[in-house]
């Protein structure tokens, strides 16, 4: 990067983080895979159960480890001699004009509540929080250790470049030039609504308890399959003698439509919850745990009555 550069882009610290995403993604990856591979190769037994587990969990936290990930790689701030400051971590982007900002913080000056209380991986390190004055900082920052600067002006930054006295001494020499272009204000923000969700505790307990249940009830007829009948009993007369009997494994349908129920009800109460109809996505959410617990109670009730 040199000083006559008409655009000089700073990325952010991201080297300690990738590699613990990278390092995430391999160990997910072949968890999945033997997963799936116990799942398909063998029949139903207490080690599939575990697999079915290990498959749905993992399958629901690898996507959001490859979001952040993805967000790493596009974290940067970039500074241009026409004297526009670029922020940039996914899809957020902040365009400031380089004559704003008065002053640049680092070390000591930066107080040690601002660096606690800054977000961090599930808000994408992103988002707003008060300093010890009561001013609001907004955070575009994705460390908040000896690298981390303070942006002082009309809006005080958080950001944390890889080369800080590079980014500050450039800051500085694009800021004195005696004259610069007109810069626009440009703010362009990610939806918060799922970072919100899930920092709310009912929300995000009714969400992931459901998914639980539903697991836990998968993983238990997995389990039980060796020690059920080759002729299940799946209806009964009136006089509680077995009416239809058939494949145990037909008893998988029970969390199959629990997690069909419970996939459809995350959509539609993340929309309800995106439109600000929070009892709506409570409701949902509710309804999806309760008929979890409910095909518990008809799983057992065939077992016991085998």
């Amino acid at each position: 990067m040199h000083p006559s550069s008409t655009m000089i882009r700073f990325p952010a610290v991201r080297n300690r983080l990738l590699f613990l995403h990278i390092l995430l993604i391999l160990l997910l990856a072949g968890s999945l895979g033997f997963a799936v591979w116990r799942l398909l190769a063998f029949p139903p037994d207490p080690i599939g159960a575990a697999a079915l587990t290990v498959f749905v969990f993992g399958g629901t936290l690898l996507p959001a480890i490859i979001n952040r990930m993805a967000l790493l790689f596009t974290s940067y701030y970039e500074i241009s001699a026409a004297g526009s400051l670029t922020l940039r971590i996914g899809p957020r982007r902040e365009v400031i004009p380089v004559d704003e900002i008065e002053e640049i913080r680092s070390g000591s000056k930066i107080p040690d509540s601002l660096r606690k209380s800054a977000p961090g991986w599930l808000d994408g390190w992103q988002g707003t929080m008060a300093d010890p004055d009561g001013e609001t900082v907004e955070w575009i920052a994705t460390d908040r250790g000896p690298r981390l600067l303070l942006l002082i002006g009309k809006r005080l930054l958080a950001v944390s470049p890889a080369d800080p006295a590079g980014f500050a001494g450039r800051l500085t020499e694009v800021a004195a030039q005696a004259s610069l272009e007109k810069t626009e204000p440009i703010s362009i923000r990610p939806d918060p609504t799922l970072g919100e969700l899930l920092r709310t505790p009912a929300a995000a307990g009714l969400l992931i308890g459901g998914l639980a249940v539903i697991t836990g009830l998968g993983a238990f007829i997995t389990g039980i399959q060796p020690s059920l009948p080759a002729d299940q009993p799946f209806r009964f007369d009136p006089f509680g003698l077995p009416a239809s009997l058939g494949d145990p494994r037909r008893l998988l349908l029970l969390p199959a439509v629990g997690g069909a129920v419970w996939l459809l009800n995350a959509i539609i109460g993340w929309w309800a919850w995106k439109k600000e109809q929070h009892p709506a996505t409570y409701a949902l959410w509710i309804t999806a745990l309760l008929s979890a617990v409910g095909l518990w109670a008809a799983s057992g009730l065939l077992i016991v009555q085998r």
